[in-house]
């Protein structure tokens, strides 16, 4: 509803401060009220509060459809002091709001009243709960941060990045190639990326960058300890693909255990047909009951899969790389019996100093000869000439790999060089990217961001 300028009375405000403190559902700081009159009185805003969250949100969206926004409410506010002190006398003299001193602060306590619901103004008081008047003051007077996206395609182009545009001035690109990274984020206050190399050498100088985000959960792409030294902080994204992964990690052992592609070819090939035999299984297939599965970083996705697996009937052992993780709901061992022990591993472990090259060739000729690898941790935990050249010997029966060494993969790269394809499966890097998933990790980044807009720190990991 718009509302006039002759319905801009202490009547109406009046109505409008008691919907506010009951919404704000705590003693309100008197010169808090003092910005609630001019917020609601302003068409632009009551057309948009009640679709976000946050106050920041609401304003940003207004700023970008009014010319002069941010200045004209700062005029309000002060227009509004003299309507809104008549405003709150009556509402003490209504016996609609009692005024007494809270931690050494006056406030305004709502009492019960007939008066009638103004949803606008009970949201606007439920998202400045907590907010003191300096906190409200400082948002108007903010200036807008620019919001670099410099892989938005890597999160896919199904997925909705809309909401970032009420975050600030978002500039967006599709992909960045390493060389461009630098030049895009010259004048960036947050920069959000997934795989971009964010160095000491791109980040020097850039004094007005104030956050990295990123698209994913590890972070040695980014150079934490610059960032640390010169007030960058880093966010990431957690949880948003636990189950996603752990089901990529299935799909990839029952491709190998179960032969899928040979049996596959032979019904397509048309040799079923001509082997006059109803079943056909030559080449040999196991329960995974009856098999060892060794897991190889129990974090939040190693612990699914090991679920997994035990409901599967297998026995569960795990090595923990960071020597953090333990629970007695499975079998901890060391990573050589890990290794002559198991039937299957799956890696599920960040890429760091104690993990990179963690299979090397010693470790994967200590495998069981007719054992199946899974990686969906990180690429450089498995060292791929190595694998190459075990594989090409006869050792292993399968490798199931949805992240590499280089990615994409190179035009030469040795994994091409695998002379019995039908042992491995390769996928590119899909294994957190369901569109569940990747929706997920958007709406993450983007309350990443927010947090921070508020001051508050929220999945930063160099705090």
């Amino acid at each position: 509803m718009k509302i006039v300028d002759k319905m801009k009375d202490e009547e109406l405000g009046l109505a409008l401060l008691y919907n506010f403190t009951k919404g704000y559902g705590a003693p309100v700081p008197m010169d808090l009220y003092d910005i609630v009159l001019p917020i609601l009185y302003h068409d632009s805003i009551r057309d948009e509060i009640l679709k976000y969250d946050s106050l920041a949100s609401c304003l940003i969206a207004c700023a970008k459809s009014e010319e002069h926004f941010k200045e004209n409410l700062l005029t309000s506010i002060e227009d509004y002091k003299t309507m809104t002190s008549k405003a709150l006398g009556m509402a003490m003299i209504g016996h609609v709001l009692n005024f007494q001193i809270v931690d050494q602060t006056m406030c305004g306590i709502a009492l019960k009243s007939s008066i009638l619901d103004l949803n606008e103004a009970i949201h606007l008081g439920e998202m400045l709960k907590g907010k003191s008047y300096h906190d409200v003051m400082s948002l108007l007077k903010a200036q807008e941060v620019k919001i670099v996206i410099l892989q938005s395609a890597s999160v896919g182009k199904d997925v909705d990045l809309s909401k970032f545009q009420t975050l600030g001035n978002v500039v967006m690109y599709e992909d960045t190639k390493q060389d461009e990274v630098r030049e895009r984020i010259l004048d960036a206050q947050i920069v959000i990326t997934n795989k971009n190399q964010m160095t000491a050498e791109v980040l020097e100088g850039l004094t007005q960058l104030k956050l990295i985000c990123l698209f994913a959960t590890g972070t040695n792409n980014v150079d934490l300890q610059y960032c640390q030294s010169h007030g960058i902080k880093v966010a990431n994204v957690k949880g948003y693909s636990t189950d996603t992964v752990a089901q990529h990690t299935l799909a990839l052992l029952m491709h190998l255990v179960e032969k899928n592609a040979t049996y596959d070819h032979f019904v397509k090939s048309k040799q079923y047909t001509q082997s006059g035999r109803f079943s056909y299984f030559d080449d040999v297939f196991h329960d995974v009951s009856s098999l060892t599965w060794g897991i190889v970083g129990l974090g939040d996705i190693g612990r699914k899969v090991a679920g997994i697996a035990s409901a599967m009937g297998a026995k569960v052992q795990y090595y923990s790389t960071s020597g953090r993780n333990a629970t007695s709901d499975y079998q901890q061992v060391n990573f050589e019996t890990l290794l002559k022990s198991s039937d299957i591993i799956s890696i599920h472990a960040p890429l760091n100093e104690n993990t990179k090259y963690l299979f090397d060739e010693k470790a994967l000729r200590q495998m069981k000869e007719n054992a199946y690898l899974i990686n969906v941790g990180r690429g450089g935990i498995i060292e791929e000439e190595a694998l190459v050249k075990v594989l090409n010997e006869g050792h292993l029966s399968g490798v199931g790999l949805d992240v590499f060494e280089h990615e994409p993969l190179l035009e030469d790269d040795v994994l091409y060089t695998i002379k019995d394809m039908s042992k491995v499966i390769f996928t590119p890097h899909i294994g957190w990217g369901s569109i569940e998933a990747r929706q997920r990790c958007v709406n993450e980044v983007y309350e990443n961001i927010l947090a921070f807009l508020k001051g508050e720190n929220r999945n930063i990991v160099n705090a």
